[in-house]
Parts: C-alpha cells; sequence; structure tokens
C-alpha cells in the first residue's frame, strides 16, 4: 500500500519523516462449520425434526423457508468403474431452504441447509466490536477463537434443547429448598406460574453468546408472562436467579454481573418442560376427557399418544385413581 497507492498523495520521503503509519481492522466476521450427509432427505429429515423440538424451547418465533424443489437428490452407489469426468460450469440448485436464524444484536446465530447435503452452523458478527476483545488485525487469532467458542456453545445447546435428559435425583431435589451462604431459597416448583415463566426464559436465553444480566432476565419473564415492571421488578427476577444459581442451572460470569446456562442444564429444563407439557398434560387430559370421533389422520405422536392414555387408563383403575 505504501509504494503502489500513497505515493501518489505522499511520496516515501515525506512518509518516514512523518512517520505515517496505518493499521487494519476488523469490521464483520463470519465462522461455520459444515455437516455433510449422504443423503440429502436424511439431511431434511434430521434438520426438520431439529427445528420441530427446538423452536419452541428456544423462543424461535419464525423460521423463513425459501420453497424450491420438493426432493433433494438421493446418493446411490453404481456398479462398474467410475468414469473421470472434468467439468467447468456453475450450477444453481433451488431446494427447500430452511434457515433457523437466533439474533442477538450484532451477533447472528443460524443454521440452514445449503445445496443438496450440506447442514451449515454459522456465526455472524455483524460488528467486531461486539467480542470486546479488539478489532486490529493482530487481534484475528483471539477473534476466530471467540467465534469458535460461540459456535461450540450453540451447537452443544441447541442439542441440549433436541435431546433433553431427566435423572430421578433431578427430578426429586428440583422442588427441594437450597442455601447460598446464609440465606435460604425455595425451590422450583413449576406448579407455579411464575417458576415456569423463569425456566422458560433461562432457555430463552441459553443460546445468547456473551450471557445475560438480571434486567435482560426480567424482561423475558415480563414478556411472557404479560406483567408490567412493578408486580414482576428487577428484585423479584435477583431472587429467581439466586434460585437457579443454588440448583446449579446457572453460573455466573467471573468478573462481570452476567449469567451463563450450561448445556447440561438446559437438558434438565428442557426435559422438566416437555414432561409436563408433552406428556402429564396431554395424557391426564385424554383420560379425563375420551375424545369423540378419531380424527382421520394419525401421526406417529398422536399414535404413542393413543397407546399410553389406554395404558394409562388401564393402571388408574388397578390403583383405584380417578382423574376428573
Amino acid at each position: 500500500i505504501y509504494s503502489a497507492c500513497l505515493c501518489f498523495a505522499l511520496p516515501d520521503e515525506h512518509r518516514k519523516r512523518s512517520r505515517f503509519q496505518y493499521q487494519y481492522s476488523v469490521f464483520q466476521l463470519e465462522s461455520s462449520r459444515n455437516l455433510l450427509f449422504w443423503r440429502g432427505s436424511t439431511m431434511d429429515e434430521v434438520y426438520q425434526k431439529l427445528i420441530d423440538r427446538t423452536r419452541a424451547p428456544l423462543a424461535l418465533k419464525q423460521v423463513k423457508t425459501i420453497f424450491g424443489f420438493s426432493h433433494r437428490p438421493h446418493q446411490t452407489a453404481k456398479r462398474g468403474r467410475e468414469r473421470t469426468e472434468v467439468l467447468k460450469a456453475v450450477q444453481t440448485h433451488s431446494y427447500d431452504l430452511t434457515v433457523f436464524k437466533i439474533k442477538w444484536g450484532n451477533l447472528t446465530l443460524k443454521i440452514y441447509d445449503k445445496g443438496g447435503r450440506v447442514l451449515r452452523i454459522e456465526v455472524v458478527v455483524h460488528n467486531a466490536k461486539e467480542l470486546r476483545s479488539g478489532k486490529i488485525l493482530d487481534r484475528l487469532p483471539a477473534l476466530l477463537a471467540r467465534m469458535r467458542d460461540m459456535l461450540v456453545r450453540f451447537l452443544d445447546t441447541v442439542q441440549a434443547a433436541h435431546v433433553s435428559f431427566l435423572d430421578v435425583e433431578a427430578f426429586e431435589g428440583l422442588t427441594e429448598p437450597t442455601t447460598r451462604g446464609t440465606r435460604r431459597l425455595a425451590g422450583i416448583d413449576l406448579n407455579k406460574a411464575r417458576n415456569r415463566h423463569a425456566v422458560d426464559a433461562v432457555v430463552e436465553l441459553s443460546t445468547k453468546p456473551n450471557g445475560f444480566t438480571v434486567a435482560q432476565f426480567a424482561q423475558a419473564v415480563r414478556q411472557r408472562s404479560a406483567q408490567d415492571a412493578n408486580t414482576y421488578s428487577a428484585r423479584n427476577a435477583a431472587y429467581d436467579v439466586a434460585k437457579m444459581l443454588g440448583k446449579m442451572l446457572l453460573r455466573r460470569i467471573e468478573r462481570s454481573r452476567r449469567y451463563a446456562v450450561d448445556p447440561p442444564a438446559v437438558k434438565t429444563l428442557c426435559a422438566y418442560l416437555l414432561l409436563r407439557e408433552k406428556i402429564i398434560k396431554p395424557l391426564l387430559a385424554g383420560t379425563a376427557r375420551p375424545r369423540g370421533w378419531p380424527p382421520k389422520v394419525h401421526t406417529t405422536l398422536d399414535q404413542h399418544y393413543v397407546a399410553l392414555r389406554e395404558e394409562l387408563s388401564r393402571t388408574f383403575q388397578t390403583i383405584g385413581l380417578a382423574v376428573s
């Protein structure tokens, strides 16, 4: 640049005498990881199930789909010797493109299918200032390392929300009280609406790369419960955060007032929500109020519900429990 561009405005001798210098800076960064599938139909099945299972816990309000062909190509093995082919062309395939995107300010986390058999997970930083690690080019390795950590954490969080896990000890111990120092804290009872809204807010904020504050947590709870700042204040939010910390469901980020949710905690919280909303409530509702005419089309989940309701009804008769 000194020899090719600046020489027209400032001779090299004058530049050295004035000690003129420049530095490169980074503004926007993208980091991605590609998952290559053998069959495009397998990728569609995996991707669509991931969206169906995670969009509700992660509060994904909109999924954008660009429609194209209805079927993706299948990889089939062919007999005989493969012929070497040299091809120079630009091909554009218009398959159904579904974008799973979560945006936090200048940070965007997204998953989308690219081409016939490629599933891409991508982290986009629209302004490198958001990473708080400097913007000059010398800091590029540190910036890329932070983006890789964000990408891995995003994948771990989505996987935890996709396949949740709940052991017996966690199921029994969540409602028990805890202590932090000399302070006694209540347990987390999901039969109470406030605790359910708090758990939903924690799962929603789990994808935030830099963690969240108590004020952001309070705002997320108020949006779900339709309450104002007087009904659910920052003080109430701080108490709920303390309960989550007592149960090891939250982690305070060092030297900050922000909190993060680790993937094991996301697994536990999503398992509680799924157990209550997708298992207990539908089964009890179907057992107490038998349905009329069955629907013409039964999904796989509907068939499981029917079998579980029939067996649950016989179990209630055996143990002498009446559901109304």
